[in-house]
Formats: C-alpha cells, structure tokens, sequence
C-alpha cells in the first residue's frame, strides 16, 4: 500500500512538472517600428514561449552580431487585456522570394512558381498594461504552430481572446474587365504628417493599408489601386496608406496592380471599413490581394507605413 501512494505521488509530481514545462514555438515574427524616430515597420523571426510556472508569455530573439538588435517582449499573464487572431495571407518566402526571381539564371519557371506559392499564418495582435499606459504588439505565428498557439491563449485567456473572421473572400479578377483600368495617377508620399481618418455620418469611410514585402521597399514600387464598381477611389504603393469617403451602398470592390483581386460588399453611411491590399511578387509588377480586417490589426500596420496624396492625371 505504501509502495502504491509512493508511486501516486512520484507520477502526480512528474504530471505537474510537465505541466509547468514552457512551451515554445519557433519561426514566429515580430512586427514593429524600426526605432523611435522611424515609423517603418520590421520584421524579425524569434521564439514564442509560454510560461506557466511564472505566468508571462515572451517573444525572444538574441542579438546575432554587433550590428544586431536583440528583440525581446515579456508579458505578464494578469496584464494582458485583449488578444485578437486573424488569417494572414503573403507570399511565401516574403523578400527572400523576391530575390530569388530577380536571379537572372534562375530560369522562366523558378521566379513565377515562387510567386504563386501563397500560405496563410495567423496574426497574433495582443494589448497589455505597462505600467500606466497599454501597449500593443504584433506577432505572426506560422500556420503549422497556430492551431496550437490559438488553443493556449483560448485557455489561458478566455474571453480576452477574439478570433476574427469575415464573411468577403478575394476571388481573381480579369484587369481588362475594370472600366477605369487605364486611369493615371501620381502619388505623393508624406513621411512626416500621419493623418487619421474621419467619420462621416453620410459617407462610408474605408482605410486602406498596402503592407511591403519588406521594411526597404516602403514607399516604392508599382501603384495598388482600389475599384470601387467603376473608378479608382484610393491608390497606395507597398508601405502606404490611404482612405476613401464612399456614398452608401454596394460595392464591388478590387485591389488592381498588375492582377486584380476583390470581392462584393455592402458599405454603409456613419461606418468604417478596414482592408489591406496584400503584396506579392509578381512577373513585372507587384500582385494583391484584397482582405477585409479588423481595426485593431490594420491601425496598427497603418502606423507603420506612410500616408500617400494621390490625384487622378488629366486624361
């Protein structure tokens, strides 16, 4: 009888000490500004760990050289105050893609195939108190560890954490069929001035965030415009931002480079709508795709990226 509490208590202890374990995911990226004074957006590819014995999750990668930035978030479980998880869809490979199809001897087939390799990770958006103030985050959890980390946060969390889903899916469009495909325009992108925008009880105000495939090619490349049914109401480059004020009503609405990609969707007066145009390397230009997000995610891409003036050219 002895021996058998001996044995309950030593597999009891070894249960609990397996439940104490951290738990770690590799390959997760953190999204955030370059530095106080530069708003770009970076992002860097460490370890989540969730550590129940001291109650904190952390986002760890150590500095590789001396030119190097040690990344390091540590959250403390009481602190946290909203968790929000959402699909993301890019291109596989993100910058290091775009290298590859720029190598002239890597053959018609290798930068095309590259191209069309789409994967879907999960945005991992999280807000904490520090201190007086409440800081946010943003991470992205690969696709192969996001069921799990969904399901500790869910259990963790409880109804702190929202899973966002919209009912608009991106289907491909033929560019030639756009009426104001042809339509020029010239941009202007303002890195000082970071504007916010209004709502109007008549107008559906919709923002529109066009993330880079990489902090360098911020503010560069081709143009991404926006169809609302027949005209362009907002055009962006990677690693900008712009809104568009449209009267109520149903829209088919496009994201157009040098594919186009949208879906249909009833906006209505007083509301505002959040979407990003999604890049990906393409041919000869960069491609999109249009989603449909959530505030919390878009706001915080939006204040990493540049607010562009666009104006339609005299035709």
């Amino acid at each position: 009888m002895r021996r058998l509490l001996v044995l309950i208590v030593l597999l009891a202890s070894s249960v609990l000490s397996a439940a104490a374990e951290p738990e770690t995911f590799k390959h997760v990226k953190i999204h955030r500004r370059r530095s106080d004074h530069d708003r770009v957006l970076v992002d860097k590819v460490g370890t989540l760990t969730f550590d129940d014995a001291n109650r904190k999750f952390t986002f760890e990668k150590p500095a590789e050289d001396k030119f190097d930035t040690r990344e390091h978030v540590e959250v403390p479980y009481d602190s946290v105050t909203k968790i929000l998880f959402e699909t993301t869809t890019h291109m596989r490979g993100g910058a290091l893609a775009m290298a590859v199809n720029a190598v002239p001897f890597a053959g018609p087939v290798a930068g095309p195939a590259i191209a069309g390799e789409h994967v879907q990770n999960y945005w991992f958006y999280f807000e904490y108190k520090n201190g007086e103030e409440i800081t946010n985050c943003l991470l992205e959890v690969p696709r192969d560890s996001s069921e799990r980390v969904i399901e500790k946060a869910n259990s963790l969390f409880g109804s702190r954490v929202t899973i966002a889903t919209f009912p608009e899916v991106g289907e491909a469009v033929e560019p030639e069929k756009l009426p104001d495909l042809k339509s020029k325009h010239s941009l202007r992108i303002d890195k000082k001035n970071n504007p916010l925008p209004v709502v109007k009880s008549d107008k559906a105000t919709i923002v529109l965030v066009c993330p880079p495939l990489a902090a360098r090619y911020t503010g560069s490349g081709n143009q991404f415009k926006l169809h609302a049914n027949d005209r362009v109401v907002a055009v962006n480059r990677e690693g900008t931002y712009s809104f568009a004020y449209l009267d109520p009503g149903k829209y088919h609405l496009v994201s157009q480079s040098e594919n186009a990609n949208g879906f249909d969707m009833e906006l209505e007066a007083g509301k505002t709508y959040y979407f990003l145009q999604n890049t990906f390397q393409g041919v000869f230009k960069g491609r999109t795709a249009l989603s449909h997000n959530s505030p919390e995610l878009v706001n915080y891409l939006m204040s990493g990226t540049y607010f562009v003036e666009w104006s339609r050219k005299q035709e």
